[in-house]
């Protein structure tokens, strides 16, 4: 369960020590750029730094008292600080500090998991070329369609894990904005050339337009992006369950869980668990996309989903994308059972061959179509192989002769470009193996 997992370092961005420590950040930053423009009286940048420390029993104690959470945090820093204290929050809002700490913390969030979805390629990459001949029966809707192999399906993991990390990019570029622009983004009381100094010394750009607070657009994009990323792990936690169900068993997780009363079991809890946690994360995204229409400059409705979600979400990825790469390293690949399967399938996923061989040699589509449904059906009923029943029609022997017939049904010749899907992924620069 998630409390046997070190979430740290992401879970100590959340913490209240944390975001009091943002905070700071931010009101040093702002306070340093007045006193470059001269606003505040020089020394008192320094002193401050010096002086301030974060006494996260006395703030609470204080915002017990007036109810205010920024407030508190203010006071109490002019408490130890003293006189020059007085310079704190100069022009500013409670939203500047707050929505310009919490693009802090999303930037570097957002690198921890980058740094995990990158390890995560490899694992993957490296099991996609390691399974690149491994064959087995594709499946769509759940039935046999045509042969594939295991390395193929791991490829596509690959190669989507790649735009989880673009929109990663993406979101941690939306997201590299800062606002120290006053109550409604105007810049009334705090220059915009301070705002400037001061983002600049945090590493972030101004928002261009802001109002009270930065546009939540800019969130719901982040939170996007983390549901995308939990959605490609359930995508392949999906997989490995249906393909270790008893029936199928042509993976397996590399520690399944017992029964307390099937001593025979071998669950694949993992993968489940992943399964789940995805719905958690994608339920986020509409309560972020709706932060985006508030009252006016600026309402409270944002906040309250937002310090639900965002270390939520965070967390749960954080998660997601550890035990995925865990269970992608460990994962049990059975390629005889694969291939048993594929025998078993008696040749039905090579069907499109025949029909498509039948036309080029003069049949009606729909002739073919239907002829091919039949014996397919046949072959099936009689147990025996698409390739023997279509031998002895009549109809295919007059257009087909025994050498035409062997190559419809020879596995190599099916599966003959699959190198081709392995060659665009890994020779564009983007997705080359390794790359982070």
């Amino acid at each position: 369960m998630l409390e046997r997992y070190a979430l740290s370092p992401m879970k100590d961005l959340w913490t209240l020590e944390a975001q009091y420590g943002q905070w700071l950040r931010v009101e040093l930053a702002a306070l340093a750029a007045l006193e470059e423009l001269g606003v505040v009286p020089q020394g008192v940048s320094a002193e401050v730094q010096r002086k301030a420390r974060i006494d996260v029993q006395r703030i609470q104690e204080l915002e017990r008292e007036i109810g205010h959470d920024l407030v508190a945090f203010l006071w109490a820093l002019e408490e130890q600080v003293g006189e020059p204290g007085r310079w704190l929050h100069f022009g500013l809002t409670s939203s500047d500090v707050k929505d310009t700490a919490l693009a802090l913390v999303l930037r570097e969030a957002l690198e921890i998991l980058l740094a995990k979805i990158s390890r995560l390629r490899a694992v993957l990459a490296d099991l996609a070329q390691r399974h690149r001949d491994t064959p087995l029966v594709g499946r769509t809707h759940g039935q046999w369609a045509e042969p594939t192999t295991f390395g193929h399906k791991v490829l596509g993991w690959y190669d989507e894990l790649g735009r989880v990390e673009a929109r990663f990019r993406r979101a941690w570029e939306e997201i590299s904005v800062g606002k120290l622009s006053g109550a409604v983004g105007t810049h009334a009381y705090f220059p915009p050339e301070a705002e400037e100094l001061a983002l600049r010394r945090l590493g972030l750009r101004p928002c261009p337009v802001a109002s009270q607070v930065i546009p939540r657009d800019r969130h719901a994009e982040v939170v996007f992006a983390l549901a995308t990323a939990a959605s490609l792990v359930e995508k392949m936690a999906l997989e490995v369950r249906h393909l270790s169900r008893a029936e199928v068993a042509e993976v397996e997780e590399g520690r399944p869980e017992g029964s307390s009363a099937m001593p025979h079991k071998r669950n694949p809890i993992l993968s489940e668990r992943l399964c789940g946690l995805a719905r958690i994360v994608r339920a986020a995204v509409a309560p972020m996309l709706e932060d985006n229409a508030l009252w006016h400059e600026r309402d409270m409705s944002h906040s309250s989903v937002e310090r639900v979600l965002l270390p939520q979400c965070f967390l749960l990825v954080d998660y997601m994308l550890d035990r995925a790469e865990k269970l992608l390293k460990e994962l049990q690949v059975h390629p005889e059972r694969m291939r048993r399967t594929l025998e078993a399938t008696l040749d039905v996923p090579f069907s499109e061959g025949l029909l498509l061989a039948l036309v080029r040699k003069g049949m009606g589509r729909r002739e073919a179509h239907e002829l091919v449904a039949r014996l397919s059906a046949e072959a099936l009923r009689r147990g025996r192989s698409l390739a023997e029943v279509a031998r002895a029609e009549p109809r295919v022997r007059e257009r087909l002769t025994d050498p035409e017939l062997a190559e419809i049904f020879n596995l190599s010749f099916s599966l003959r470009n699959v190198g081709v899907s392995f060659a665009r992924v890994f020779s564009s620069g983007y997705n080359a193996p390794g790359h982070g």
